[in-house]
């Protein structure tokens, strides 16, 4: 593509990318990958070819796996001076947006060592539209692979050559050049400028270096230096006020602890509010959405006239005249003011003058907090001790209080998420409880004899037993006219109470409870009543057990998801299990686990002996992530590996062998949503015990793959071929059929492909056997190259990172029909299922087929 159509794009009046002007190609040919934000994110590979820099836009950019392929479209050619351009391209102008110089250096055409030869090699390849070629850059290094895909010369495929730099690895995003990232690039106001003295170029700063934004920021603090400008580097800039944001929650955890990662605070005992300060006003929103100014006038007051946008996270609590709070007082203090003071405690900040602060660190964020909080008697910096955690719960406790709040250093902030980088140490037992009913008073008691309370599981209101201390006279009656107003005939409660005098009332009311323990029928010993809570749903109350257990050590804290009676001694350090992996559907690495945990028993038969390719995911499903083959010297030396000879380089790399539950929980916590097993196990990895059939179905109706399905299944019964079918766990069916481990992946690759032309023949319409993807549009593609030493495919019951959190699941072969819904299969449908049908694979091994006796009837 002549550098005319680069130059027919681009005013230069407006953009400072030079102008197209081919030059000569000289010595060793260059390089270079440039990531371009313009109307979509995508990386821009470059060739220097006969003086230009031949381009192709690859979205996915380039990858360090021999596996994956990369779509590249084929655009108009670059004048070598872009080499190294990077800065801003005005919007409005072709291509608009910030580009990066993410990788550069030379290359050479593979197999060729002398480099006056390859300018006339590399116009050879790009004619024929196969390019092999090695890179000699910072992050691409070794052998890369260029093919064109269709005739037009638009759509090509980018992949990694098969060699010792072909490990999976995801690349630094930081520009090579400048070490900056896109934010960076795009807040410097750079102007590239071309060295035309030299063969480099540089990227010159203006003298404005820093933003306005934060300069403004700095000066509103008005903090004597307590926090600046540059703390607000990594601050994401948004243009609306967030009125929907609602508080980050902790979890419970049994013991407080001491770790230098974590700060503890106090837990207060009142009410959770967000302060949300716009113009100069200000609006305190319950955890639930509730609007309190109408509650606590004097506190809005004392936020009212605050010059700075800003939204706070604090608690409301009224204090005695020693300090300590009463939630009581709390609940009543609109009929009686003057009982307490009443107070707000600010511990973190989320937005501040246009910034979202959620992403900076916790410690950061209280700094500026503490820089920025209105000065006023009622108004109080929540302040924290680093590392003690211990010593500040004894204090707290001696002091008669509710508890601490431990939080991770360095956490981000939450949103509307119960977080395990939060928690929360009770000094007693506390639980809130729907209230289903109430008895008759007796004796010279007036208002109700006692409370009886629930909590829900799921739908079900589940009978915890009954309330009868911690009542005054005025809280007696003042509760007799709540509940009077709520009665109704029928219990609440899904088992029905075994009490006389028994008023049942709607599940309107939360009652905020304390008691010793609870007992193995599930009641709360000596409950005492403190309070009504009206900032909660009463659907949303459950019984809160420890969530966390905490084991102490002088520098590590072990965190895991069973309270330490019901759990075995882990080997595994738990790290950010509220990271979210799918953000539609709120499921976290967490759940992951959990969900891995849950079906381990069932997995692992599938795993056991046999090497996986990781394929980790450690941003969940926002990012393709990578593949690691080698895992010398990165897992635990617990963890069993097994070192396998590659047939191309002829070197071993350290596999990991997944034999048990503590390692599947390993790689679920290394960011392995999905496990990929090869075909063949440890002992007789050249002979595979299954044979896989995958029906692709990119731009495929549902009823051509269930027909395709159908029909294998036709073919497979007529030569009396055990056929096991399964969900791939996105879009697809596959079928395996087991065999003997005495052939080679040859044999069962030919077998594959033989059955796949028989299935075609019949269905030469809706199925095809062309592996390139422009030849077999609309066609279920037959890909029986899947059945290949070192080739992996989802296991049954892995997870699959794509939207919908689908699941590999075995099917029957009657499930096989028109109303099969695929997205029926995930995480959360696939437990119950097993309880309900049990594992359909179950005699998958003890069905394997001789091979050669079944080819002998062919």
């Amino acid at each position: 593509m002549p550098l005319e159509k680069y130059n027919q794009k681009r005013d230069f009046s407006k953009t400072k990318e030079p102008k197209g002007i081919r030059k000569t190609s000289k010595g060793a040919l260059q390089f270079v990958v440039q990531k371009h934000a313009a109307s979509h994110l995508h990386y821009d590979f470059r060739l220097e070819i006969d003086g230009v820099l031949v381009s192709w836009a690859v979205p996915k950019g380039p990858s360090a796996d021999h596996d994956v392929k990369r779509l590249a479209m084929h655009v108009e050619d670059h004048p070598m001076d872009y080499i190294d351009f990077e800065g801003i391209i005005p919007e409005g102008e072709y291509g608009g947006g910030t580009v990066m110089v993410w990788d550069i250096g030379t290359y050479h055409a593979e197999g060729n060592d002398d480099a006056s030869k390859d300018n006339a090699l590399m116009k050879k390849q790009l004619k024929e539209g196969s390019i092999k070629i090695v890179l000699q850059g910072s992050k691409l290094k070794g052998s890369y692979h260029l093919f064109s895909i269709k005739d037009d010369d638009k759509q090509w495929l980018l992949m990694k050559g098969n060699d010792e730099f072909a490990d999976g690895k995801a690349f630094n995003e930081l520009s090579i050049i400048t070490k900056r990232d896109f934010n960076a690039i795009a807040k410097g106001n750079d102007v590239w400028e071309s060295n035309r003295k030299s063969a480099t170029k540089k990227i010159v700063p203006t003298k404005k270096t820093e933003r306005r934004e934060e300069e403004k920021m700095a000066h509103a603090a008005k903090s004597d230096g307590a926090f600046s400008g540059d703390d607000l580097a990594d601050a994401k800039k948004i243009t609306h006020f967030p009125e929907n944001w609602r508080p980050q929650l902790a979890t419970l955890t049994d013991a407080a602890f001491d770790h230098g990662d974590w700060i503890f605070e106090n837990k207060f005992d009142g009410y959770r509010a967000l302060i949300q300060i716009q113009n100069k006003k200000a609006t305190i929103i319950s955890r639930n959405g509730i609007k309190f100014n109408g509650k606590y006038p004097e506190i809005a007051k004392s936020f009212d006239g605050t010059p700075q946008d800003m939204i706070l996270d604090g608690e409301i609590v009224v204090e005695d005249s020693k300090g300590k709070s009463h939630f009581q007082w709390l609940q009543k203090y609109e009929d009686h003011p003057g009982k307490g003071k009443l107070k707000f405690y600010a511990f973190d900040i989320l937005y501040f003058q246009g910034f979202d602060l959620r992403n900076l660190g916790l410690l950061l964020r209280k700094k500026i907090l503490k820089a920025v909080l209105p000065k006023a008697a009622n108004i109080i910096y929540s302040e924290h001790q680093i590392g003690t955690g211990i010593k500040a719960f004894e204090a707290v406790a001696a002091k008669g209080g509710e508890g601490i709040i431990a939080k991770k250093s360095d956490s981000r902030y939450q949103t509307d998420k119960r977080s395990r980088d939060w928690l929360k140490i009770k000094t007693d037992k506390q639980q809130e409880m729907v209230i289903g009913g109430f008895t008759e008073p007796q004796g010279g008691r007036k208002g109700i004899g006692a409370l009886l309370c629930g909590y829900y599981d799921g739908k079900d209101l589940i009978y915890s037993g009954k309330v009868g201390s911690g009542f005054t006279e005025h809280i007696l009656e003042d509760l007799r006219k709540k509940l009077d107003r709520i009665e109704r005939k029928a219990s609440p409660f899904t088992t029905i109470p075994k009490e006389k005098n028994v008023h049942w009332v709607s599940p309107k009311l939360i009652a905020q409870l304390k008691f010793s323990e609870f007992t193995e029928t599930g009641s709360m010993r000596h409950p005492v009543f403190l309070g009504l809570r009206s900032d909660k749903d009463p659907k949303d109350i459950t019984i809160e057990k420890p969530g966390v257990v905490a084991e102490k050590s002088s520098d590590t804290l072990t965190a895991v998801k069973e309270p330490q009676k019901n759990r075995t001694k882990s080997r595994i350090e738990f790290s950010n299990l509220d990271k979210v992996f799918w953000p539609k559907e709120k499921i976290t690495k967490g759940d992951v686990i959990d969900y891995y945990k849950s079906v381990a028993a069932y997995i692992l038969p599938y795993l056991k002996e046999r090497p996986q390719s990781l394929r980790r995911t450690p941003d969940g499903i926002k990012s393709e992530g990578f593949f690691q083959k080698d895992v010398a010297g990165k897992v635990p030396k617990w963890i069993k590996t097994r070192k396998i000879k590659s047939d191309s380089a002829g070197e071993s790399i350290e596999w990991l062998i997944c034999n048990d539950e503590e390692t599947l929980l390993f790689l679920a916590n290394w960011g392995c949503i999905e496990m990929n097993p090869w075909s063949s196990r440890v002992g007789s990895l050249n002979n595979p015990d299954y044979i896989i059939f995958d029906l692709d179905p990119k731009g495929v109706p549902m009823k051509n793959i269930i027909a395709t399905a159908t029909k294998l299944k036709e073919v497979l019964d007529l030569l009396k071929v055990p056929a096991y079918i399964k969900t791939s766990g996105g879009n697809g069916l596959h079928v395996f059929i087991p065999v003997l481990p005495k052939y080679t992946y040859e044999h069962t690759r030919q077998f594959s492909h033989l059955v796949s032309q028989m299935v075609h023949r019949d269905l030469p319409e809706i199925t095809s056997l062309e592996r390139m993807p422009a030849k077999r549009k609309g066609k279920v593609y037959l890909d029986f190259l899947q059945n290949g030493r070192g080739k992996t495919m989802a296991s049954v019951y892995s997870l699959r990172p794509r939207e919908g959190a689908g699941v590999s699941t075995p099917l029957e072969w009657d499930e096989v029909n028109d109303s099969l819904d695929l997205k029926a299969y995930n995480i959360n449908t696939i437990p119950k299922r097993l309880q309900e049908k049990g594992d359909l694979w179950a005699n998958f091994f003890d069905d394997a087929i001789d091979l050669k006796s079944i080819l002998n009837k062919i």
